[in-house]
């Protein structure tokens, strides 16, 4: 994982040598997000480097999202796929009151660093990428969880412990997305990143399976192409026409919107119509779930 230097406003900040949930002594910071900041830890209980997530403190302000918090990071955990990075421990540190998540620490970088260093992937590479993607989502569906905010940034490359390969995808932020998205509901706030967001989180209308699938669509275009699929996220403040894109404007078919982004010679056959069932603006015209649809794109990617 890399080391951020950007700070939004509002993010704890907890100095060398705090302790967290009795167990967790924070070592050094590794990335910030909107969400929360992330941290190297050393586990004192048994002396191994840990990521020690801590989150902004409103998202379990009230007893009511404490106790979703804990259940669903409990879910998170019960996840069986090695492809969902593995929780350790999760609660409210009294002393300090922020809501924390302990997991294993990854080495590696995300797929948004990866793909923006290397452009555009192979489709062999994407399709190794996204059956270990789809493996994880798959998983979590088949337990009710939807994880609600895919991006690039929750796609992470981890260096691989095992001969064979050498990069394991592990998916970040299982477990607290339902959290955060009832927390912010409170405040009038959507949680997603817009760009990758699908029509139905936009609109505040209720999540399923479908809406990861979605999501699934749009990272499968990103890693072909290099490039996101939505014109208006060229400008990174124009939320309102990217919305309207998302919403509203003509979906063109994966291929000739590759040409308008100037990625030529990225799609391959049969993509077309994969990508097209994905992002169908219906959740019920989409892929039921992720390993549906992980199982049309094998053969679209051969």
């Amino acid at each position: 994982m890399r080391d951020e230097k950007d700070r939004p406003v509002g993010l704890p900040e907890v100095p060398y040598g705090t302790v967290v949930g009795n167990d967790y002594m924070v070592v050094r910071p590794l990335s910030r997000g909107s969400m929360g900041a992330v941290y190297v830890a050393e586990q004192l209980s048994t002396t191994r480097p840990r990521a020690l997530k801590i989150l902004r403190r409103e998202y379990v302000s009230d007893t009511t999202l404490y106790r979703r918090f804990e259940r669903e990071v409990q879910v998170a955990s019960r996840i069986p796929s090695e492809h969902v990075a593995q929780t350790l421990a999760a609660g409210i540190d009294r002393k300090l009151e922020l809501p924390w998540i302990a997991m294993e620490l990854l080495e590696g970088q995300n797929l948004g660093h990866y793909v923006e260093e290397r452009g555009p992937l192979p489709k062999e590479t994407t399709r190794a990428y996204l059956e270990q993607l789809c493996h994880a989502l798959a998983a979590a569906h088949k337990l009710g969880v939807v994880h609600r905010d895919l991006k690039p940034a929750n796609v992470f490359l981890s260096e691989a412990r095992r001969v064979g390969t050498t990069s394991v995808v592990k998916v970040l932020d299982f477990g607290i997305a339902q959290v955060l998205a009832e927390s912010l509901t409170l405040t009038g706030t959507t949680l997603g990143t817009p760009k990758w967001m699908s029509p139905e989180q936009a609109a505040g209308e209720a999540t399923t399976p479908a809406t990861d699938v979605w999501a699934i669509g749009l990272l499968a275009f990103y890693m072909l192409t290099g490039k996101s699929f939505w014109l208006a996220s060229r400008a990174s403040d124009d939320t309102i026409s990217l919305l309207r894109e998302i919403l509203h404007a003509p979906i063109p078919i994966a291929w000739a919107r590759a040409i308008e982004l100037e990625a030529v010679d990225c799609i391959p056959s049969g993509f077309n119509e994969w990508f097209a069932q994905c992002v169908a603006r219906a959740p019920e015209d989409r892929f039921v779930n992720a390993g549906a649809a992980y199982a049309a794109l094998a053969s679209a990617l051969t």
